[in-house]
């Protein structure tokens, strides 16, 4: 299948990434309906995108006048076999649960058309598993979206064993088609890229702790004010290379052996869970949140975003010479 021959896209999981991802194919376009087996997360869903399209309005990066028009794109529904059965690529965004999600891509495999692309936006979960539920496993590919679709550009994508090159190719044709920049691995590993770079740097961070060697508040100063800086528009391979290979062989070889490479630093977390300090839910976790707090970090992630998609487009439109 071409990715001309993607009319109707169906996203199953009403959840926030869900409502996301449904709210990007519609943006683009697409007609898209979104499943749930609960109304009230379809009804939240549609809070979501409508809230989402707005503050994208506010800062420019989309004409007002197009949120009803994406909003109506969207059909939700609590009906599977309405929503499945004449799309042309499905989206899976429930629950991370293998046997769960095992269960919907056996389903999905006899209600959607025998040429639909069944993909799943798992953020761990290796493809195969997935595929061996289904009878068609050349149509079975992983998608990661990231959080927030509208605002992360990313989408991680894992082949199974079987996935065919036609299904790849479509795909990443679909993704680029709606904006995004999607990256095929050249085989899945758990927890394909982003995940295993950020657990990697979460352990780290916890080790330095557990170390008594810096507070919360410095490990984040640390990452806001030196790489973190760089890694918003450059990769640390490419970053590194600026740097000279030779030089960064020296620092590892000092630096590496000390590094963490267990799980005991995770302990540091296990104790705020074991307390009821979860993070801004519970008021406390690695720091203590009021309302005022949640919602002036949220302002700043936002606003910090926002800022690098309008460079991120502004850098395309100079390349494509736009």
């Amino acid at each position: 299948m071409d990715v001309d021959e993607i009319h109707k896209v169906a996203v199953v999981g009403g959840g926030q990434m869900g409502a996301g991802i449904a709210q990007e194919f519609a943006t683009a376009g697409y007609n898209v309906a979104l499943q749930d087996i609960d109304q009230r997360q379809l009804d939240t869903a549609a809070d979501r995108m409508r809230s989402s399209l707005m503050l994208l309005a506010e800062y420019g990066l989309l004409e007002a006048t197009v949120v009803e028009p994406v909003l109506e794109r969207v059909d939700r529904t609590m009906d599977l076999e309405a929503a499945v059965g004449d799309c042309d690529i499905v989206v899976e965004a429930v629950t991370e649960e293998v046997e769960l999600k095992q269960d919907l891509f056996r389903a999905l495999a006899e209600l959607c058309p025998g040429h639909a692309i069944l993909a799943s936006t798992t953020s761990a979960i290796h493809p195969d598993k997935l595929a061996e539920a289904t009878d068609c496993p050349e149509r079975v590919i992983v998608a990661h979206f990231g959080i927030p679709n509208f605002l992360i550009p990313l989408v991680e994508m894992a082949r199974a064993a079987e996935t065919s090159d036609e299904t790849t190719g479509t795909v990443f044709a679909l993704l680029k088609k709606i904006g995004k920049r999607p990256i095929i691995m050249k085989k899945p590993l758990q927890g394909f890229i982003a995940n295993r770079l950020q657990f990697a740097l979460l352990r780290e961070a916890l080790h330095i702790i557990s170390q008594d060697a810096a507070t919360p508040e410095d490990i984040d100063t640390a990452v806001q004010n030196n790489f973190g800086l760089r890694y918003a528009v450059s990769g640390p391979l490419a970053v590194y290379d600026m740097a000279g290979l030779d030089v960064v062989l020296k620092v590892a070889a000092q630096t590496v052996p000390d590094l963490a490479t267990d799980d005991a630093p995770f302990d540091f977390i296990r104790n705020k869970v074991a307390e009821g300090k979860l993070g801004h839910g519970t008021g406390e976790g690695t720091y203590p949140w009021t309302e005022d707090s949640i919602i002036a970090l949220r302002r700043r992630l936002t606003d910090g975003m926002i800022a690098i998609e309008k460079w991120r487009r502004q850098q395309e439109g100079a390349e494509s010479g736009t």
